[in-house]
Formats: structure tokens, sequence, C-alpha cells
């Protein structure tokens, strides 16, 4: 005979339990957020911003239901739940005669209650433009709709994309990628990209701007470099793709090469259930396995794309940015087996095509 605690504990265990579903929200002009369920190639939803959507960086934090958006020419952060379309936080950066502006440089805390931006400031006086230090801020995503920093710290100047960790560290992407204390604004170098020491390489060319957290709960960018015959740099002798990573769960990091320089990619993601796999897009999408620095296929796409991500069980890759659609790929064939357009034609320009889970 069962005890009530064991028999509500065998009804719990046979209880459904909800799956986690993946969702693709990014922006487009002339001012929608739109959310897309990729696996019925479904719109479920477009919410009018109420703004400029360039430059279109979406980011929102692991299981939550707000999407946190730079609009109005990288001035402004707002933040939209996209299952209501309701504009719950708004921070307007620029104030009397200081514009400030964040060159894709905007992270949400991975338990959702922090929002991060880089400031650059500049004074706008009668006959010229006074550039003042960058800010590193920090918002209480309560705040609201007149949301003001709780706090702001000196930050490295030319930051772009942004990301949070499980420990509540901030990973910007620069002239190196730093490591920032939220709480403190200490800033530390993660990973080098200016002061690498590799003395047969040149510096590396890093193309850090769409900031795309995916399945992996990874900060990944991709570098390219010239490669040297010896340390007088005298001699090139090819050019280099790398990839440099976060890992956003334990604040690991990681940097290699995996292929040369045979074509542009503008952004890069790894499979979930496969890290050796990277998919990098631009003109072409290429499949690369890095632990043997092999190109695995590579096809060419339909127009450029500048963003890419990936589903969670590693099935399928997304195309977008640029125009109207998102292309859908096979990860194992690289076939295009399905598109996903934005309504009216809108334009996606250099906006964010970012992955979010949902139960």
């Amino acid at each position: 005979m069962k005890t009530p605690f064991l028999a509500a504990l065998a009804a719990l265990s046979l209880a459904p339990t909800a799956e986690a579903k993946d969702l693709i929200l990014t922006v487009a002009r002339p001012g929608g957020l739109y959310v897309f369920d990729p696996a019925a190639r479904a719109l479920l939803r477009e919410c009018d911003l109420g703004a400029n959507p360039t430059p279109g960086v979406v980011a929102a934090p692991p299981g939550g239901k707000v999407a946190y958006l730079l609009v109005n020419h990288w001035q402004d952060v707002i933040g939209v739940n996209f299952e209501t379309c309701e504009t719950v936080f708004k921070a307007t950066q620029s104030e009397g005669d200081v514009v400030r502006r964040s060159i894709a440089s905007m992270a949400v805390s991975a338990d959702g209650k922090h929002v991060y931006t880089v400031r650059n400031p500049v004074r706008r006086l009668s006959d010229r433009y006074e550039v003042l230090e960058p800010e590193f801020a920090v918002y209480d995503a309560a705040a609201g709709l007149d949301a003001d920093p709780t706090a702001t710290f000196p930050a490295p100047r030319r930051s772009t994309v942004m990301a949070a960790d499980a420990e509540g560290k901030v990973y910007i992407g620069g002239a190196e990628v730093y490591r920032v204390d939220p709480a403190t604004g200490d800033v530390s170098v993660a990973i080098p990209n200016r002061s690498w020491d590799r003395p047969t390489y040149s510096t590396p060319d890093v193309l850090a701007f769409w900031p795309l957290r995916n399945a992996n709960d990874e900060f990944l960018t991709l570098y390219s470099a010239a490669v040297f015959a010896d340390e007088t740099q005298e001699e090139m002798t090819g050019m280099v793709w790398g990839y440099q990573s976060v890992d956003l769960k334990t604040g690991a990091t990681e940097m290699k090469d995996f292929a040369p320089f045979e074509v542009i990619m503008f952004s890069g993601v790894r499979n979930p259930v496969a890290k050796n796999e990277l998919f990098g897009v631009y003109t072409q999408l290429s499949k690369h396995d890095v632990e043997k620095g092999e190109l695995v296929k590579r096809v060419d796409l339909p127009h450029t794309y500048y963003a890419i991500n990936i589903a969670s069980d590693g099935g399928e890759v997304y195309v977008g940015g640029t125009n109207d659609d998102i292309g859908v790929y096979d990860t194992k064939t690289l076939e295009r087996i399905g598109e996903m357009r934005i309504p009216g034609g809108g334009d996606m320009s250099v906006a964010t095509v970012q992955m979010v889970q949902v139960e």
C-alpha cells in the first residue's frame, strides 16, 4: 500500500513536463520586432517598437520573456515582452548636449535582472564635438520606462558585442576580449587580440558585430590573421580563420585557428550537439570541422546574409539579416529546407537573429 507521499511522488513522476521550444527574435525596418517559430516556419507575432529599430541588436536572458533591443541609431535600450508586445523597459542614454551611443554593446545578465551597455558619449558644442570617456553602464531591468544607470564605470574604447556569463561577469569584444565585473567595474583581458603572443602572426582582424547567444551558451567571435614564415614577418605564407570562445556557463576561454582564409565570413556558430562543427556565413554558408581543421562543405547562398544561429537540437542552421528572409539549412547536408519572411518585405539590415528557448 502506497503512502500519500509516495502516491503524490509517483503522480509527479508521471506528469508530462513542458519541453523547451526554440524561437527566433529579430527586427526589421520600419520598426518591428518579429517572433518566429522556426519548427513551424511561422511568424508568431509582430510587435510595433515605436522606435527606429536600427541597428537591431537583440538580447534576451535564458528562459526569459523580455527581449532587450538597442534602437534609435545606437542610442536607446528598450525591453519588450515578446509574448504580449508590451514595452516594459526603456533607457534613454542621451541627455541635454551629451549624445551617448552603444556600438552593438548591450547584454543582459543570465538571471535577467540587469542590463549592461557600453556608452560612447560626446558633448555637442556650438563649433565642435567633445569626445568623452566611454562608460560601462549597469541598469536594473525592473526600472521601468525611465531607467537610469545604477552604476557606471570606465570602459574600454572600441567596445562592440557583449555577453554575460552564469557567474555574473560580462565579456566585451574589442581590441581584446575583455572580462568585466559589473559589481566593481574591474576590467581584465579574457582573450588577447591586440596583445596576443603569436610572433609569426599579424594582429588579428575581428569582426565582432553580431551578439548571437545560442543553445551553446557561448560567446563566439571569428578572427582572421596573416601568417608569416618567421618572426621578422617579412614573408607571408598565408592567412587563416580562427575562433575565440567564452563558455558562458563556466567562463572558460578558447582560441583556435580552424581554416585557411578562402572566403569572407561575417558571423559563426558552433553546433550544440557537435562542438567540432562550426558554421560561418556571408555569401556562402560554410561548415567546418574545427578539430580536424577541415572544410566539410560550402554552399552558395541566394544573397548575402550577415547573421547566423542554430537550433538547440543542432539539426537546423538559420541565416538572416540583410534582406527580408531567414533561410533554413540542414546542418548535415547544407540543403536549404525552408525559409521565414518578414511581412511586407521589411529590411533586417544588420539585425541580430537571436535564439531563445521557452516552455
